[in-house]
């Protein structure tokens, strides 16, 4: 199944605005989180459970805005739209380079063996797929995604022993990890996360689990949000993902997630553009956004 949408004129002034105004209010979140919140916030359990809460309820629209970078939709100029993106990487403990090139895969092998954590691999059962299910469901995506960015830093004969040999992601990872520029890029970003993380440390002193309990509540967002749209879908469902629905300030949140199959059918259309294609498009509505999220907790599937 295919879906295709037709790009829209836009008001690229406009939409920058609102992108600048995002990326300031999920900045000074992740730098609160950081290093303003340990200097500010008085010791209690209260004010340590709210400065979790509002990192994980923050980290979709993190995410969006890093997602629209990968794109080269955040800011119109190519330089800002890339370092912008690496700081809020960085401030995800993700590299940019590393999210881009996983992120595209999965538009070009969409449903591929690396891209279907839910199916059960055959020869193996429900009950067996269960624990590495839910462990990447629960948090173990974005960990793995992290621990990966910090593997691409070593010497290139190591990271050729450890790209997986799955095509035809191996070839293209060799491609891209390979090359000098890149590699500096992500081990930049790598010393970055590593100084930013010793620091916040530091900073948050004898309340550093609260700072850990940030980045297991990001971590558990940003896995749970990986496969929504795609769980349970065919295996040959090409560029197909689901629309679900959401009032109009929470899609500002998720930065137009929600019309995911959207984005799939026209990977270029900005996230302001997504709700006004999908009206045009004559696609429907496959339930809601939160359904769509719990629906993933049915567990591993058999699929064709």
């Amino acid at each position: 199944m295919r879906q295709e949408f037709a790009p829209l004129n836009s008001a690229e002034t406009r939409y920058t605005a609102q992108n600048v105004a995002l990326f300031a209010l999920v900045l000074g979140i992740a730098l609160g989180q950081f290093f303003l919140a340990p200097l500010l916030m008085p010791v209690g359990i209260g004010e340590a459970i709210a400065v979790v809460l509002l990192c994980m309820l923050a980290t979709p629209l993190h995410w969006g805005l890093l997602h629209e970078s990968i794109h080269g939709n955040l800011f119109p100029n190519g330089v800002a739209n890339r370092w912008g993106g690496r700081l809020l990487g960085i401030l995800l403990c993700l590299s940019w380079d590393v999210m881009r090139f996983g992120h595209l895969l999965h538009h070009s092998n969409n449903r591929h063996e690396f891209d279907r954590p839910e199916a059960i691999r055959p020869g193996s059962t429900r009950t067996r797929s269960m624990l590495p299910y839910f462990a990447k469901l629960l948090g173990g995506h974005a960990l793995v995604s992290a621990v990966s960015s910090a593997g691409l830093t070593l010497p290139s004969r190591v990271v050729e022993r450890l790209v997986p040999k799955i095509e035809p992601m191996r070839t293209a990872a060799l491609r891209a990890f390979l090359n000098p520029q890149r590699q500096a890029r992500i081990r930049g970003d790598a010393a970055l996360i590593g100084v930013a993380v010793v620091a916040a440390l530091l900073f948050w002193g004898a309340r550093w689990p609260v700072f850990v309990t940030c980045i297991a509540a990001r971590f558990l967002m940003l896995s749970l949000l990986d496969n929504a749209p795609h769980y349970a879908t065919a295996l040959n469902s090409g560029t197909y993902a689901r629309n679900t629905r959401l009032p109009p300030w929470a899609c500002i949140l998720v930065t137009g997630h929600n019309f995911h199959g959207v984005h799939h059918g026209a990977t270029g259309l900005r996230w302001q553009e997504l709700r006004a294609a999908f009206r045009t498009s004559g696609v429907a509505y496959e339930g809601s956004w939160t359904a769509m999220i719990l629906r993933q907790f049915r567990g591993p599937v058999y699929l064709d």
